[in-house]
Parts: C-alpha cells; structure tokens; sequence
C-alpha cells in the first residue's frame, strides 16, 4: 500500500472518529446504560473511538518508519 494512501486511511478513519463523537451521531449511543467495564456505555464509547486512531496512527507511524529504512538501505548500495 501506498504512502499516501495510507495517509488517506488516517484521515478518513480520524474523520470517522470525530463524526462519531459529536452532535449528530453521538446522542444515539450517548447513555449511563449499559456500563460497560465500569463505565458509562457513552465514555466506553469515546475511549473506543481514541483507541482506535492512536492504533490507527501507530500503525502509519510503523508503516512509514519501515519505508524510511528501505530507502535508507537502498541508498546506501
């Protein structure tokens, strides 16, 4: 997959995320219960979301590293 491709994914999964955590998505799942490990289902909900862009992320963040250090060995021969 390519760089920027990957960078699209990013962002439309970061947008995803926000379009789900705000007014006109999030009062539907926005509720005390069911609680969820010992949260409200809403803040399980919004942990959720934050998880899934820092994984998100960590994996462009690993992705581009890897194409960083095949250049670099490229280069080099």
């Amino acid at each position: 997959m390519g760089f920027r491709r990957r960078h699209r994914i990013g962002f439309w999964v970061a947008f995803a995320v926000l379009l789900l955590s705000i007014w006109p998505l999030y009062p539907w799942i926005a509720g005390i219960r069911p609680l969820v490990l010992g949260m409200p289902f809403s803040m399980f909900w919004l942990v959720l979301m934050i998880a899934a862009v820092f994984f998100t992320f960590l994996t462009l963040f690993a992705k581009d590293r890897e194409d960083d250090e095949t250049l670099d060995r490229e280069y080099r021969k």
